[in-house]
């Protein structure tokens, strides 16, 4: 099958306002990106023809009129394989053009060697198999615990791995796939995640919080806390990609904090933030749940505590993506990077496995 996509600033932004906001319509999708209807005709037509969405009539309310047509996308189109790596394990999640999980799978990794050699050796079997169940890979998206370069897939420093100078991945990423593959922080996939499932809500600045138990690789078993900061609808990084980074100061001084002192001075932290920021907004999630009720607790208290009338108290939430949130948003961190101005999509679908394409 030949497939053709134009790798222009209005197609990634058409495309983008699909993603966006399901079930829109061509007039709305022109109205909102001050696009001529034509041009959104003519993209809308292909995208329809290669087959990546689908037409579904609206109901005419009141008399006459016609009705519009909401554009969804064709969750049989291609997919995307999250990847969420914790010290002994692989969380693997496949998920389609609608945000839903169509497989899923833990793998056991070595805990014996690196962390890259013991991610790629059940990694590589693990999209191999996938390949054989799904027509079309669109691209893999991988989150791990530490300091990311995403743009160079690499990993600069994490305790929680036992990763003390960096590791690029970037050539060994390119070896053994024939797909893009992004790499970013655990917090910040899951970030992505929440982007993903409230992608139509306007929710323009949060925090997501990460609640991890990390062990098998280092001697000491406690509660991580990692955060991705959303800003304005994307992912805030900071200098050295360092935004999110919690580190517990009674840590830092040489103590063994227990996990409620971690929680306690996590939640100060962060509700000052929230205050100092205007931001409204925190979802808790991840694999370390059952601290989830008390971080919850704590957050509600400091918050409570705030005074004046212009301080700005967060909403406390839970994601509803649970314990499969990393993997997830990392298939949904990879889709997005697809869908940037430069297109990438249309790279992923060059590949022999996912068709033939003329730019």
């Amino acid at each position: 099958m030949s497939i053709k996509l134009s790798r222009t600033t209005n197609t990634a932004g058409i495309i983008n306002s699909l993603w966006q906001s399901p079930g829109v319509s061509r007039i709305d999708v022109a109205a909102k990106l001050g696009l001529d209807k034509s041009t959104v005709t003519k993209t809308v037509n292909h995208l329809l023809d290669i087959g990546m969405i689908l037409e579904q009539p609206q109901m005419v309310t009141g008399k006459g009129g016609r009705p519009k047509v909401s554009l969804v996308f064709n969750p049989d189109f291609g997919v995307l394989i999250g990847v969420d790596v914790n010290s002994d394990t692989l969380k693997v999640s496949v998920v389609n053009l609608l945000g839903q999980v169509v497989y899923h799978d833990m793998l056991p990794i070595d805990t014996h060697t690196t962390i890259d050699k013991a991610m790629l050796a059940a990694l590589v079997p693990s999209v191999n198999a996938i390949q054989k169940l799904f027509p079309r890979i669109l691209a893999i998206g991988i989150g791990m615990p530490g300091v990311i370069d995403p743009d160079k897939n690499q990993l600069l420093v994490s305790h929680a791995l036992s990763v003390r100078s960096s590791i690029n991945f970037a050539t060994q990423f390119k070896r053994l796939f024939p797909y893009p593959v992004f790499l970013d922080n655990d917090a910040n996939c899951g970030a992505w995640g929440e982007l993903m499932q409230q992608r139509s809500l306007p929710y323009d600045h949060f925090l997501y919080v990460l609640l991890s138990t990390h062990h098998a690789r280092e001697l000491y078993h406690r509660l991580g806390v990692g955060v991705g900061v959303v800003l304005n609808r994307q992912l805030f990084y900071g200098e050295n990609y360092m935004a999110g980074q919690f580190n517990s100061q009674e840590l830092m001084r040489g103590a063994e904090p227990t996990p409620s002192v971690i929680i306690e001075e996590f939640s100060a932290l962060a509700v000052n933030l929230c205050s100092l920021m205007s931001i409204r907004r925190i979802v808790i999630g991840g694999n370390g749940l059952s601290f989830g009720s008390e971080l919850a607790t704590s957050l509600r208290k400091h918050s409570d505590s705030l005074s004046g009338s212009l301080i700005l108290k967060p909403n406390i939430e839970f994601s509803l993506l649970g314990p499969q949130a990393a993997a997830m948003g990392a298939a949904s961190m990879a889709w997005q990077k697809l869908l940037t101005a430069e297109l990438k999509l249309a790279e992923s679908l060059s590949l022999p496995e996912n068709g033939n394409l003329s730019i």
